[in-house]
């Protein structure tokens, strides 16, 4: 049986207003968010993207990347100008487009990422969805996550640095209990019941992109969506299919509770930018 940690992977996050994506080995890989791309299941050793914009408004970016073995790289996408870079949020320093493979550098101790989950029951599990939320180990500061020093504002940033180079800073306020009105009512037990175990029983290959479809237009509350994660594998298809059903979570102020389901802090602070 091959584990999941014989595979590395490459994320890369744009702002929120210049939507991406990624070509790799010539085809495009799907994308479950306008703005972030997880390239999975990777072999250690170089690799090529291109960076392509929706409606073609910049040119194709190409980049360089050195995988680490059993490991992860984080990037943000960045412009100056007309160049645009990728910032390496772990050692902290910008990749240009069209690099050579000497421009890039491996982490000194490659970043583990622990992607085999704890293996839990999950037959039973159903039982726990009345008022039985998980409570993280440790107090969740919502609005604070790790944020490279000297580099630029995870998330929020925008892709011309020229236009906005002010780090906007705000006091960290949690979530007052307040009904969703997008989805005031999450899906009763039969129907939960069945995308459960439609989910258990899929391929781990399909599985996030079946639950990635659930979403559309089914809402869930946040025990619901713990235990549909739980039955993924690693931390980026439980981070993927995590930001895709936050809006339509019903009670939306105990989410911030399903950070325990991730287990680096790197996948927790990038969890904690789905909040608002």
């Amino acid at each position: 049986m091959l584990m999941a940690n014989s595979f590395s992977y490459v994320y890369i996050q744009g702002d929120k207003q210049t939507p991406f994506y990624v070509k790799f080995e010539e085809e495009m890989l799907p994308r479950y968010g306008k703005n972030y791309s997880i390239i999975s299941q990777l072999a250690p050793g170089p690799i090529k993207i291109q960076i392509l914009f929706q409606q073609n408004i910049y040119p194709a970016q190409t980049f360089t990347i050195n995988v680490p073995e059993n490991g992860h790289r984080g990037f943000l996408l960045t412009q100056k100008g007309d160049a645009f870079s990728l910032y390496d949020i772990q050692q902290q320093f910008y990749l240009p487009s069209g690099n050579n493979l000497e421009d890039d550098k491996l982490p000194a101790t490659p970043a583990n990422m622990n992607l085999q989950a704890p293996q839990e029951p999950i037959k039973n599990e159903i039982v726990e969805q009345v008022d039985n939320t998980p409570v993280a180990e440790e107090p969740i500061a919502v609005n604070e996550p790790k944020k490279p020093v000297n580099g630029p504002e995870f998330i929020d940033i925008e892709l011309n640095n020229d236009k906005n180079n002010n780090v906007s800073t705000g006091e960290t306020v949690k979530n007052p209990a307040i009904p969703n009105s997008d989805c005031p009512k999450a899906v009763d037990f039969d129907l939960f019941e069945a995308i459960q175990k439609k989910a258990t029983d899929k391929p781990d290959k399909s599985r996030l992109k079946y639950l990635l479809e659930k979403t559309d237009d089914n809402c869930f509350t946040s025990n619901q969506a713990r235990i549909l994660a739980r039955t993924l594998k690693n931390d980026p298809e439980r981070y993927t299919f995590l930001k895709k059903v936050y809006p339509r979570i019903t009670d939306q102020s105990k989410f911030p509770a399903l950070e325990a389901l991730l287990t680096t802090q790197e996948w927790k602070s990038y969890f904690r930018l789905i909040i608002p």
